[in-house]
Order: structure tokens, then C-alpha cells, then sequence
């Protein structure tokens, strides 16, 4: 009995272990998006070319959408590789509508200040976007690419084997439920 206690300690220990070392890759990718959504912002509004100078909005759009796309690749081969679909189309629909959650959230989070606290500062907008409404968003993103965007299983055909090849239970012919071993209970 305490041999079954410990391999379910083990499993719970392993899953939790993968879901931190997820939590960082996709925190990795999110603190290198975020970095290349700023440096493009401010080289494009302020850069030597001054490209789009005078146009912040026009400049934030093209950065903040470089750095989606760039996360969202990074997030596919990187954080959930293994874990991606097979209908590309529909993932990266996912994927938009979950960075659209998170700006909702955000905005949300700036209206909240403004209009039922009453908080108009440059330091409470700041507050308010980019610790309480990116705190937020990101845990709204996080589960929403963990549970919706990058589930594997959503588009795979009923003939396709979803066990994994290098444990016990993954080999030809044990299907997708674990062997048992039967045990006896002496008095």
C-alpha cells in the first residue's frame, strides 16, 4: 500500500514540476516579447530613422503585433511543443483571442482606476496597467494557452495514440489505460 502512495506522490511531484518548468518557458518567451514590443516601439518613435514618429498608436500596433507573433511562435516550438494542433489556423485564432483577453483585462484594469477610483495619475495608470492588469492578463493568458490554445488533443483523429512511447504504458499493444497488477489482501 505505501509503494501506491509514493507513485502517486511521484506522479503529482512530476506534473507539478512540468507545469513550473511550463510556467518559466512561457514566462521566458513573455519577458522576450515584451522586450522586443518596447524596443520597437521606442525605435520606431524615437529610433535614428524616427520611422513612425509623431505616430505612437501606429507604433505600439506594429510592435505589440511583432511581438505577438514572435510569442506565439516561440510559445508553439518552444514552451508547447509536443502540445500544438494540427489545424494552425485555429491555434493562432486562439491564440489572438487569448493576447485580446489579456488587453481586456488590462483595460479593464484602467477603467476600474479611473473611473471607480477616481485614480488619474501618471503613476496610478502605470499601476494599473502594467502591474495589477499584466499581472492579471498573464495568468489569464497562461491557463488560456494551457487548457485552450495548446491542448494537442483537440484535433487529433479517434485512431491516433495519445500514450507516450517511452513509459510502461506507452507500449504497442496497452492502449490508453494503465496495466493493473492485482493484489492480494491477506488478513
Amino acid at each position: 500500500m505505501p509503494a501506491m502512495t509514493r507513485s502517486s506522490g511521484n506522479s503529482l511531484a512530476q506534473r507539478l514540476i512540468a507545469l513550473i518548468k511550463e510556467f518559466m518557458q512561457f514566462g521566458m518567451v513573455g519577458a522576450a516579447a515584451y522586450v522586443i514590443d518596447v524596443g520597437l516601439f521606442n525605435l520606431l518613435q524615437h529610433g535614428p530613422t524616427g520611422f513612425l514618429s509623431g505616430h505612437p498608436n501606429s507604433a505600439q500596433l506594429m510592435a505589440s503585433s511583432i511581438a505577438t507573433v514572435f510569442s506565439w511562435i516561440a510559445n508553439r516550438y518552444w514552451t508547447y511543443r509536443g502540445r500544438t494542433q494540427k489545424n494552425v489556423a485555429r491555434e493562432a485564432t486562439l491564440f489572438v483571442l487569448a493576447n485580446l483577453g489579456g488587453i481586456a483585462i488590462t483595460q479593464f484594469c484602467l477603467l476600474f482606476t479611473h473611473h471607480v477610483l477616481g485614480l488619474t495619475s501618471p503613476l496610478a495608470d502605470n499601476i494599473a496597467a502594467y502591474v495589477v492588469g499584466f499581472g492579471l492578463g498573464t495568468a489569464f493568458r497562461f491557463v488560456f494557452y494551457h487548457y485552450i490554445v495548446f491542448t494537442g488533443h483537440k484535433d487529433r483523429s479517434p485512431g491516433d495514440d495519445d500514450t507516450d512511447s517511452s513509459s510502461p504504458q506507452g507500449q504497442a499493444g496497452s492502449g490508453t489505460e494503465p496495466r493493473t497488477v492485482p493484489v492480494s489482501v491477506r488478513p
